[in-house]
C-alpha cells in the first residue's frame, strides 16, 4: 500500500486539471489517467509479491514444519532441510538456482505481458 501511495503521489495534478477542463469526470479521469500512470507500479508490487510468495519460509516452518505428508512444505523450506537437516548441500544450491529460474521466469513473463498492454 506504501508502494501504491507513492506511485499515486508522482502523478502530476496537471493531469487531472487538464481533464477537469476538457470536461472529464472522476470515473472518466481514474480510468484514463490514475490507472495507466500506476501500471509500473503495479508491475513491480506484482513481481516483489509473487518473489515473497515463492520464498516463504517461516509460516509454515513454525506452524507445522512441513505439515503432514509434506502438505505445506515450501520450496525454501525443502532447501533448508536438505542442506541444515540432511547435509546436501549440492542438492540445496541446486534447488535455489531451480528457484531463482522460476522467478526469474515469472518475473520476465510479468513484465511481457505489461509491455503487450502498453
Amino acid at each position: 500500500m506504501i508502494i501504491f501511495i507513492a506511485g499515486l503521489q508522482n502523478i502530476p495534478l496537471d493531469l487531472y486539471e487538464s481533464a477537469e477542463i476538457e470536461g472529464a469526470n472522476h470515473w472518466q479521469q481514474f480510468t484514463s489517467i490514475t490507472i495507466p500512470m500506476l501500471a509500473p507500479t503495479t508491475i513491480f508490487v506484482s513481481i516483489i509479491t509473487m518473489i515473497g510468495y515463492f520464498q516463504i519460509f517461516a509460516e509454515p516452518y513454525i506452524m507445522t514444519q512441513g505439515g503432514p505428508i509434506n502438505s505445506t512444505l515450501s520450496i525454501v523450506q525443502y532447501m533448508y532441510q536438505e542442506g541444515f537437516r540432511w547435509w546436501n548441500m549440492g542438492y540445496s544450491a541446486a534447488l535455489a538456482f531451480i528457484l531463482f529460474i522460476i522467478i526469474f521466469i515469472g518475473t520476465v513473463l510479468q513484465l511481457k505481458i505489461k509491455k503487450r498492454s502498453d
